[in-house]
């Protein structure tokens, strides 16, 4: 077989942080770890500010910015136009053309399936699709139908679902320590309304530990991304906190190191929230940032017993609520535990390799939604 050649195109949309960009990066290091010969990552300037420099060797970064879709899709045809095989049987496989996030719609994955390309989208949302491949990464949302439009896409679900980068792998599993008692909060602020940084700090500063947590003094650092407001903006929404000791973790491109240490996380639906559940963190989802009506995610999580239920931001009840998920979320020795193992089955943090397996050399056909990524028994932690 000759080379394999991958084009990945991530789209920043607003609502979603920087997951799509985070799925191109996880997925460009798989690509290059299972032996794709040439991978280029098509991104606006932003996001090849955002990950440009963090991509392993060999993968190549180009600029996509102002173009209508019409004019992306010809770009992306022209790009992948001397790679595609002259024979059906000549044993050249036909160039790979990954599609991350919204936008793509029906007639800008066909202008790239008739280039020639084998069409692989990742969407959050089922849409009418050309694609070869349609990966659903969220394995919540109950039955979705796709409409193929060629008539015989493959359908993934739960792949790429948390899009864990290698680094990040290797420093969950080899962190074996879950806490007892919940000692260091943490809140991620991306996709999050600031509101939510108030009531929670109030809340934990007045928070009695039972007797059997001895000297115990909580501390809260929030994890903010580079979208996120500055430093003073964020110490400002926290507001009065009396006696609470408040941090900020200094890098906002690398939290990893930070959520090794965190016993309790808040977060909305993005990267951070993946990686804590692939850890075992314990974690209570708050709503995204501007969401009108049901958050999808967080309804999956209390429905699994992922996270706590909580009430919106402006319900009279939120106080009361908020302190109980707290006294259970960080005293119960039994809850806790259970989170461990709920967090890593919702997880399966090497979706990316299992994607590129499937997608370009036909191998590794598990149940995504299945695999459990931190089972010592799986043989592709040895590997990594």
């Amino acid at each position: 077989m000759g080379a394999i050649r991958a084009w990945i195109r991530a789209t920043n949309d607003m609502g979603y942080g920087s997951l799509h960009l985070l799925r191109a990066q996880a997925l460009a290091e798989a690509a290059a770890r299972e032996g794709i010969d040439a991978i280029t990552l098509l991104l606006d300037r932003a996001g090849s500010e955002r990950i440009g420099s963090e991509l392993p060797n060999g993968v190549a970064v180009e600029t996509m910015e102002g173009l209508t879709p019409e004019q992306e899709a010809e770009a992306i045809a022209i790009k992948i136009k001397e790679f595609v095989p002259r024979r059906i049987d000549s044993g050249h496989k036909r160039p790979l053309v990954y599609l991350l996030g919204g936008g793509f719609d029906p007639d800008y994955q066909r202008a790239i399936w008739r280039a020639g390309a084998e069409v692989v989208l990742i969407a959050d949302d089922p849409v009418p699709t050309w694609a070869d491949w349609f990966v659903l990464p969220k394995p919540y949302a109950g039955e979705v139908s796709i409409e193929s439009r060629s008539g015989y896409t493959r359908f993934l679900r739960g792949s790429h679902y948390a899009p864990l980068r290698f680094a990040s792998m290797k420093a969950i599993y080899r962190n074996s320590e879950h806490r007892t008692f919940a000692r260091k909060y943490a809140i991620a602020t991306e996709n999050l309304d600031l509101e939510w940084l108030g009531r929670i700090a109030g809340v934990l500063a007045k928070l009695e530990a039972p007797a059997v947590a001895k000297d115990w003094k909580p501390a809260l650092k929030l994890l903010p991304s580079v979208e996120c407001p500055p430093d003073d903006e964020l110490r400002k929404a926290v507001g009065d906190a009396s006696g609470l000791d408040v941090s900020i973790a200094k890098d906002r491109k690398h939290v990893i190191g930070e959520m090794l240490e965190v016993d309790l996380l808040f977060s909305a639906d993005n990267t951070i929230l993946q990686e804590a559940l692939a850890l075992g963190t314990v974690r209570i989802a708050l709503p995204r940032k501007g969401l009108e009506g049901e958050d999808r995610m967080v309804d999956h999580l209390v429905r699994r017993e992922a996270s706590l239920p909580l009430p919106g931001l402006k319900s009279p009840e939120l106080d009361g609520q908020l302190q109980a998920a707290l006294l259970r979320a960080s005293f119960d020795p039994a809850w806790r535990r259970g989170q461990n193992r709920i967090g890593q089955y919702l997880c399966d943090g090497i979706g990316s390799v299992r994607l590129i397996r499937q997608t370009a050399f036909g191998a590794y056909a598990v149940p995504q939604n299945l695999v459990r990524y931190f089972e010592p028994a799986d043989p592709m932690l040895r590997e990594i």
